[in-house]
């Protein structure tokens, strides 16, 4: 799950830009029909929540608590380097217990075992932004960076890890994001369509496990063939120079049997889509286990 940025991309004061809304679809609730018999009402549906995250070097500019339920949350990348925002829910022990053991032993099975996959916006370059909507249950996070730079020193050992809360119920009736693109992680492949659209678009992407994935979407430079970056990738030296791609998003770790939605707007080009979460049983990362695909925008 620790990244790289010579070679590996990122696997990951807010301003909560909407408000839950609850609509009441008819005033008392029943109507009578013709027969004189009560029809309830259609449930009134909540609105999905807008946050936006702030990713700097090396931190996060967000709130201490948000919304269970749907959340639109959109990570902004005002650094210097390529950011991500990866929520783990906190399931065992507490926030500042999870942090000694991550920076004791790193992102490994005994660690991510404390924790639940909740997604998150995938790296992205200086600049730039990712929209996600993920469904998030009441109780303690962590917000991770998981990138690393030229030095190999992941930023959350930078102090790219914070704590949040999210509170309420997650009960909340909301509609689903409608999506173009269904995307499926598994172990160890990602399941797309070789061609999709560009511009503004909506995929849903369903993790079906068993173990945690994430879906890292990369845009090759012109020139770079997909055999050529499994040649980079494969590689024990990085090459030297910027790597041979851009940072195109993606959503972060989801746990199995969960699925998230991701807002994009490709250019035309080819890209690759690939997992950085490390194997339960290797230590290896899933894209050496089969786990990335390529696929091509038009």
């Amino acid at each position: 799950m620790v990244k790289n940025r010579r070679l590996l991309p990122g696997i990951v004061c807010l301003v909560v830009s909407a408000v839950v809304t609850v609509v009441i679809a008819a005033c008392g609730g029943q109507a009578s029909g013709l027969n004189g018999n009560s029809t309830p009402t259609t449930p009134a549906q909540a609105a999905i929540p807008s946050v936006t995250i702030k990713a700097m070097d090396f931190s996060y500019d967000q709130p201490k608590t948000i919304p269970a339920g749907l959340v639109d949350l959109t990570l902004v990348n005002n650094g210097t380097q390529p950011h991500q925002i990866q929520l783990l829910r906190i399931n065992d022990g507490n926030y500042d217990e999870f942090l000694a053991a991550l920076k004791k032993n790193g992102p490994v099975g005994s660690t991510l075992q404390m924790v639940t996959g909740a997604g998150g916006a995938n790296t992205i370059d200086p600049g730039g932004k990712q929209e996600v909507i993920l469904k998030l249950t009441p109780g303690e996070y962590a917000s991770i960076c998981f990138v690393s730079g030229s030095d190999n020193v992941p930023h959350f050992m930078k102090g790219m890890i914070q704590h949040l809360t999210v509170t309420g119920s997650s009960d909340v009736t909301q509609a689903e994001p409608q999506a173009s693109t269904p995307v499926t992680l598994q172990d160890f492949a990602i399941q797309m369509p070789a061609s999709v659209t560009g511009g503004a678009v909506t995929w849903k992407v369903t993790n079906n496990g068993p173990q945690l994935h994430e879906m890292d979407i990369l845009k090759l430079h012109s020139g770079v063939t997909f055999d050529k970056f499994k040649q980079i990738m494969s590689s024990e030296n990085a090459p030297s120079g910027p790597p041979p791609f851009d940072d195109a998003g993606g959503i972060a770790a989801l746990q199995t049997g969960t699925s998230g939605w991701i807002k994009l707007n490709l250019q035309p080009g080819n890209y690759v889509a690939l997992c950085f979460v490390p194997d339960a049983k290797t230590g290896k990362p899933h894209f050496m286990l089969g786990m990335m695909t390529n696929f091509t925008v038009a």
